[in-house]
This record gives structure tokens, sequence and C-alpha cells, in this order.
């Protein structure tokens, strides 16, 4: 029987150094996915890649948890004994949980943050993409997503929650008073212009935006009246600026020190990982570098606030878990097949039946066993290609809902809620 694994770590089990070599280029996921898909034993496979957390669910009939973390010690460079200590590992349904708490943002640094569970659906999506999902990954995110929506239905956990771009707009301010101030916005993510917001709001001035690729940013650039730089000439981004922010899905440090004027006082919050600054760069007299795992203390003013709703949310994610188990198993594929089959020969011998009645000494016992045999024939050959195609279902991200689509033809389903689309519930 298939099992299924999530072998991870956060900010709560690893440094951000550690986080920074294990993190995973979200530009280069399709490689990474097949890798691992090529692995012997793993069927289905999935990789989640933030700034705070870097796992892989996977779905095998093996234990072949030391070939994930060995696939992640040859990425990260870590040698194998000790990136097992920052390491965690949860199995059967421990792991579906755990996608549920993550998706519904009980698991990160700053609960009920909303970023989190768009990360998800990205990272999902690159395992429909490329094939490395299937019927066990592709419930679980589906359930995992309606997990999430009835904790921020019924809950207010994410009410008053700080983003991460808040958190760290919080902490430059208290270093320095930022009005006035010029700001450098480096990369195009969404941390990046939820900072740019929180910045022009207290009266801080978006002087500078900075992308790889120009065009995507030149609209945030119109909106601030800011001047807008490539990589690289991000040296001349540098003049003339008090706070920057970064946050790109570069693996190499972009910021060096000699980019760094030397006339005036400079906060960088690096909302990357891996870092966006070279550790040298901290080492300069007029620098202050602000990393993600600086604002844990900040982060922790805010959760008394939420404490009862996340108690809540807690309550709903078991109603959840015992309602996945429910699912999976009225989702048996086998079990239509043999539905469906059944309904069919029901339908042949009762014709048979009537067929024998009609025609009662009109016709031999020989005859009847060859119409019988015939009928049985035509039935298994009608059968045939419809089995094999629900069986090929299983593959399919909307699977469950071709296999519901199919009870309710036959007249064999027990549900009455109604069939949607999975991917255009979660665009």
């Amino acid at each position: 029987m298939s099992e299924i694994v999530v072998v991870g770590a956060n900010h709560s089990t690893s440094p951000l150094e550690i986080r920074e070599k294990l993190a995973f280029d979200n530009a280069k996921l399709d490689r990474y996915l097949l890798e691992l898909k090529s692995l012997d034993g793993l069927d289905e496979v999935m990789i989640l890649s933030t700034c705070n957390r870097v796992e892989i669910l996977y779905v095998s009939k093996f234990d072949i948890v030391d070939k994930i973390i060995r696939y992640m010690s040859s990425h990260s460079g870590i040698e194998f004994e000790k990136i097992k200590g920052y390491l965690y590992i949860k199995k059967g349904i421990d792991a579906v949980k755990h996608v549920f708490r993550v998706a519904s943002s009980l698991d990160s640094m700053i609960i009920g943050e909303p970023q989190i569970l768009g990360q998800i659906k990205e990272a999902y999506k690159w395992s429909v993409e490329f094939y490395t999902s299937g019927a066990t990954i592709n419930r679980i995110m589906r359930r995992a997503f309606r997990a999430a929506k009835v904790v921020k239905t019924k809950t207010d956990i994410s009410k008053g929650a700080i983003s991460i771009a808040y958190a760290g707009f919080l902490k430059v301010r208290e270093l320095i008073d930022v009005k006035g101030k010029s700001v450098l916005s480096i990369g195009n993510s969404e941390m990046n212009r939820l900072s740019c917001e929180h910045f022009s709001e207290h009266g801080a001035v978006i002087k500078a935006v900075a992308n790889r690729t120009v065009e995507n940013v030149k609209d945030l650039a119109n909106k601030y009246s800011a001047s807008v730089f490539g990589l690289d000439s991000l040296k001349d981004a540098f003049e003339a600026i008090d706070i920057v922010v970064t946050s790109t899905a570069s693996k190499k440090p972009i910021i060096k020190p000699e980019f760094i004027p030397l006339d005036r006082k400079i906060v960088i919050v690096d909302l990357s990982v891996p870092q966006d600054t070279e550790r040298s760069v901290e080492e300069l007299d007029n620098v202050k570098v602000v990393r993600i795992d600086d604002l844990k203390n900040i982060v922790n003013q805010s959760l008394e606030y939420r404490k009862k709703q996340t108690e809540l949310a807690e309550r709903i994610i078991e109603e959840e878990i015992e309602s996945y188990k429910e699912y999976v198993q009225s989702l048996d594929y086998d079990d239509v097949i043999r539905e469906i089959r059944l309904r069919a020969e029901r339908i042949r011998k009762l014709e048979i039946y009537k067929f024998e009645k009609i025609n009662k000494n009109k016709i031999s016992k020989e005859m009847l066993e060859s119409i019988d045999k015939l009928t049985k024939s035509l039935l298994s050959k009608i059968l045939h290609e419809p089995t094999m195609n629900i069986k090929s279902f299983l593959n399919n991200p909307e699977g469950d809902l071709y296999i519901e689509l199919l009870r309710r033809l036959f007249d064999i389903s027990k549900s009455k809620k109604d069939v949607r689309c999975f991917f255009s519930e979660n665009n």
C-alpha cells in the first residue's frame, strides 16, 4: 500500500543559512521534480520551496525516506548526517494534516498570513504540469485548499495578521524614522509590492525599483514615479537610497559591498532565501541588514491576538481530516468499476430472462446458452475501454471529478453536492 510522506525544514527547525542551502530555485522546479520522480520506488512528488520552508511531499509503496534525504543533501551540499538534524518527517495521515495546516497558514512564521496558500497552489500546478502528481497528491491538495478556505471563512485568523512584508517594515521603523527616506525595491514578488505600499503609506519615497526583467516592474515604477534599473546596473540604483527591500529568486547574492555608498546609513531588508545580500555587506559600519529570521520577535507580538482563532482553526483542521478520510474511501476507483459492471450485468441477465420467457418452447437450451455467452462477450468488450479510461483517471488532477460524474450518470453516487472543476475553483 502506498504511503504519503513529507520531508522538510522550516523556520522552526532550521536557521536561515540552512534553508538558503536547501532552497529550490522555483524557476527550475521542472528539473528537480523530474529528478525526484526518476528515483526508484517514487510514484508521486511535489516540491514546496518558500522563504520559510522547503518541503518534499511524495507518495511511495516503499520506504525511500533516506533516498529523499540524500537527494536533499546532494542538492544543498549539506552532509547527510548533518542535514537530518534539521528535517522533520511526517507520514500517513500526519503528513496530510501537516499539508492542511501549512495551506491554512497555521504552520507559518506569521500565523494567518495569506501568501502561503498562493505559493502552495503554484507549487502544485508545477507538479501537475510536469506529471509528477497523481491521484493521492491530487486528492490531498484538493482537500487542503478546501480546508484553507473553511479556516479563512469560519475564523478571524487572517484578520490582524501581519505579513512578512509588514513585519519587515515594522523592524525598519524600530531602527529609523522612515518618513522622507528613499526606498529601493529589488524584485517583483508580492512582498516587494506590499513593502512599497507600507513604506509609501508612512511617508517614505519609493525612489527606485530593480528587477532582472525590467518590463515586469515598470507598472510598479509608474505607480510611484520611481526610476527603473536592471540587475546589471544595480550599483547605480543605490545612489541616494536609505532603505532597500529585496526579495528575488536569485540563487546567488546580488547586493555586493561595492554597491553601497559610504556617505549615508542604509537599512537593507533582505526577505530572500537564499539571501540576496553578501555576508560581507553586514560588516560595513553604515549598513544594517535585517534578515527574515530577525522578524520573529515582531511576529510573536501579534500571536496573542489570534490565539483563540488559532485554536478554532485547529479544530476545523481535525474535522477536515476526518472528512478527507471519508472522501478517500468514497472515491475507490475499483469500486466504481465493480458497481458499473454489476449494474450492466443485472440488466443483461434481466433481458436474457425476458427473452427466455417470451420465447419459451421456441428456442433450444443450446441456443440460449449461446446467446448468454454472446451477450457476456459483448458487455465485456463494450465496458473494456471505459474501464481502462477510469483507471487512467488516477493520474489526472480532475480524476475524482470524473469519477463522481460517472457515479451520477449510473445513479450510484451518495453525494448531492454540486460537482465543480478543481482548477476553476482554485485559480
